[in-house]
């Protein structure tokens, strides 16, 4: 044998035990990190490496979720976490929840979340958006994959009675929005924030959504009239919910009184009397 096929043959035997040692396959694939023991990603994968990973190029989980992502050899789908469709076509948080999530099953389930009358209608301004009720469990977090639904409001959301809580029977509590009053049961409870404005405001207290300045005690409590006899709640719409995470918590009350009324301020001649001063 020459020299030279000598040459080849070992340059091709070198070639093959490097294809041996780095794997069969597809190098870049199996760059993917394993645990080398049982090849399965190592803990902490699915919150540190997961995200990052698919969204840089999600042909690399192919190999063992299959092209389709239904399983492959790991048998575990994406559909199994991303309920609402596929990551690759459904992205950000939208592939395991509606923005808001709009369902009936986990981690889809509609709730108060509405876009309608809930906590994401037109009208309501939440900046803090998801981490408002949810602090701590956001993507990248440990929180966000442990199967459970972690419900941990941010301070500025607490009432001035206590700290907000969400409670076992579906409730929740000490919230400012709500004026420290219990809430309806998130998954089947309701609020008409038209005609139930007591549910969330309360005569002289010390919360922030408090009525008690001027003439509320006379109006109200005294003669009997309802918030909606005063309050326009097609104005209430424009800037009921815009302050939430102050103490200010919505827009100037006085802006929501009905035009008839001729309300300047300081003084409303609404027709039930002669023009008097509110305060």
């Amino acid at each position: 044998m020459s020299s030279l096929n000598k040459s080849l043959i070992a340059v091709l035997l070198l070639i093959a035990g490097l294809l041996v040692l780095g794997g069969c396959g597809s190098s870049e694939k199996n760059e993917s990190p394993f645990d080398t023991d049982d090849q399965q990603h190592p803990a902490g994968w699915l919150i540190t490496g997961h995200p990052a990973a698919a969204k840089a190029d999600p042909s690399v989980c192919e190999e063992c979720h299959g092209e389709d992502f239904g399983g492959g050899i790991s048998k575990v789908a994406c559909a199994s976490c991303h309920t609402n469709g596929s990551p690759v076509t459904v992205t950000d948080c939208a592939s395991c929840h509606g923005k808001p999530p709009s369902g009936t099953v986990a981690p889809n389930r509609a709730g108060a979340h509405n876009t309608v009358t809930g906590h994401f209608a037109a009208q309501v301004v939440l900046p803090d958006e998801c981490n408002t009720c949810h602090n701590g469990a956001g993507t990248g977090t440990t929180n966000h994959f442990n199967g459970i639904v972690d419900i941990q409001f941010l301070s500025a959301y607490s009432a001035k009675s206590g700290t907000a809580v969400h409670n076992a029977d579906g409730t929740c509590s000490e919230v400012s929005c709500h004026g420290g009053q219990t809430t309806p049961v998130w998954l089947t409870g309701s609020l008409n924030v038209a005609t139930q404005c007591t549910s969330c405001h309360a005569f002289g207290t010390s919360e922030f959504n408090s009525f008690s300045s001027g003439q509320h005690d006379f109006h109200v409590n005294i003669d009997g009239l309802a918030c909606t006899d005063c309050h326009d709640t097609t104005k209430l719409v424009i800037n009921h919910f815009t302050h939430l995470n102050t103490p200010a918590m919505e827009g100037p009350a006085s802006a929501t009184i009905y035009d008839a009324f001729g309300y300047n301020g300081v003084t409303c001649s609404p027709g039930c009397h002669e023009p008097r001063a509110w305060q």
